[in-house]
């Protein structure tokens, strides 16, 4: 699948459309936490107990199943998905002729920060860099 590219303006409509898959993803996440954490002890093997199990297996898998489908819709819109539990988003910026991500967490109204592609979030820096270079080269073009 080829990469999708973004300007900062592009990036932020996206966030703004898939917010309700975000949440879902976290909403995912958290149950699939608990149930991963609860054990069922049987006391005695009984129809109800091992349906009790089975049921609690399938709806593990199901959200599993649900939480990896929404996940592949998000990276088919050519979002970034660079963590799962602290939900950051990265998104393909061609600058300087290279790649860059524009990145965006939950804790963000908009996409404030970049960093390189081979970079993680602790590098990142304010888009107001990004604008100001792009603000340069057209005064320099003048």
């Amino acid at each position: 699948m080829p990469k999708i590219y973004f300007s900062l303006h592009e990036a932020n409509e996206l966030v703004k459309k898939i917010k309700p898959e975000l949440e879902r993803i976290i909403q995912l996440t958290e149950e699939l936490e608990l149930l991963d954490n609860t054990k069922i002890i049987l006391d005695e093997v009984s129809v109800e107990n091992l349906m009790l199990e089975v049921e609690l297996n399938k709806n593990f898998h199901e959200k599993n199943l649900e939480l990896y489908s929404t996940l592949g819709l998000l990276i088919r819109k050519g979002c970034v998905i660079r963590d799962i539990n602290d939900i950051e988003l990265d998104f393909y910026f061609r600058f300087n002729d290279r790649d860059i991500f524009l990145c965006w967490t939950p804790h963000d109204n908009a996409v404030k920060h970049w960093h390189e592609t081979g970079e993680n979030k602790s590098k990142r820096k304010s888009v107001k860099l990004l604008e100001r270079t792009n603000f340069e080269k057209l005064e320099r073009l003048r």
